[in-house]
């Protein structure tokens, strides 16, 4: 059975998205090709009925950007929003691609730190030592910056050396994480229960481990200021 051709009239009736909504998504080269007519009227195949609306749904239930649908769309093809919403729970999708830190931002957090701590924080990794630097990596610096501020300085025994041996402790844990909260309910069930699992649990997981990790970083704080009296008083 062939499929049928629609107007932009019967787009805005049969997704509810309003007519320059449907042209900025063509704009956009979200949506498939339309064909034109000799008098030059554009003629939109039935697939584009199932992308408006899954647009509109992205944008509604996941609060996705135009862009970073594009990127689904790009990477992934279409989906559907509970996959997305899956993939997203598990770290698997990015909303959308890490883009490069403003100038302006970047100058003033560059302001904050020496040139020794940027060059440190490349060498080691931590940040991107090619191309521009990306928003995630500005994050990084500027509480880096706001550290060091806070009297986490080289003389007081902070250096970035340390911070790399941190990222590095953290991710063996996540690895081990991962692997005894996600691994023993993979082969446990079928699809549907499995996405309903990670949307639900892995927020909370996160919320439950970094609840633990301050317990767990503050009992070993006041741990060391209880020694640090008869510490220095052994050294005096």
């Amino acid at each position: 059975m062939p499929s049928s051709v629609h107007r932009m009239r019967d787009l805005v009736r049969l997704t509810g998205v309003s007519a320059p909504t449907i042209h900025f998504y063509a704009q956009q080269g979200l949506l498939p090709a339309a064909r034109k007519t000799a008098g030059n009227q554009a003629l939109y195949p039935d697939s584009t009925i199932t992308r408006v609306r899954w647009i509109r749904d992205l944008q509604t239930e996941l609060n996705l950007s135009l862009r970073s649908i594009a990127h689904v769309l790009e990477m992934r093809g279409e989906l559907a929003v509970e996959e997305i919403r899956a993939l997203q729970a598990l770290g698997a999708l990015l909303d959308e691609p890490d883009p490069a830190a403003g100038a302006a931002e970047l100058a003033a957090v560059r302001e904050r730190l020496a040139p020794t701590d940027i060059a440190s924080l490349q060498r080691l990794g931590l940040i991107g030592s090619t191309g521009p630097i990306s928003s995630s990596d500005l994050r990084l610096l500027d509480l880096v910056a706001a550290m060091r501020a806070a009297g986490f300085t080289e003389d007081a025994g902070f250096s970035i050396e340390s911070l790399a041996l941190y990222r590095d402790a953290v991710e063996r844990l996540v690895a081990d994480e991962l692997a005894r909260i996600v691994e023993p309910v993979l082969h446990r069930h079928d699809t549907e229960t499995l996405r309903d699992l990670v949307h639900n649990g892995l927020p909370l997981t996160d919320r439950l481990l970094s609840l633990l990790h301050q317990r767990a970083v503050r009992g070993e704080m006041q741990r060391w200021l209880d020694i640090a009296p008869d510490a220095a008083g052994a050294t005096a």
